[in-house]
């Protein structure tokens, strides 16, 4: 098995919701999608809450390309969205970025 090195961008967000700010923080998320969804390149970006864990939540996302996912980084509203998620999560965002694998 070897990972591919072209190709989409994959990336797992994971935000653990400080005590009682979980509703908010789903909430912020709203308009951080809805933006996120017309950019280009941006192929799929799918929040997720954890069955385990209610105040897990997590993003799939996949970029067509890194230069995608730059201005996608750049972008305000995902600025916008950061600063909130400093105030409503513990330990902030974490991300994992990812390729597939061929098997």
């Amino acid at each position: 098995m070897t990972a591919r090195n072209t190709g989409p961008i994959v990336l797992v967000a994971r935000m653990k919701a400080r005590p009682g700010k979980e509703q908010e923080l789903k909430d912020a998320l709203s308009p951080l999608v809805a933006a996120t969804r017309q950019e280009d390149g941006c192929l799929t970006y799918v929040p997720h809450q954890s069955l385990d864990d209610p105040g897990l939540l997590v993003m799939h996302e996949v970029w067509q390309s890194e230069e995608h996912l730059r201005a996608h980084s750049a972008s305000a509203h995902l600025r916008k969205f950061a600063e909130l998620a400093d105030t409503l999560t513990v330990g902030g965002i974490r991300i994992e970025r990812l390729t597939e694998l061929e098997v």
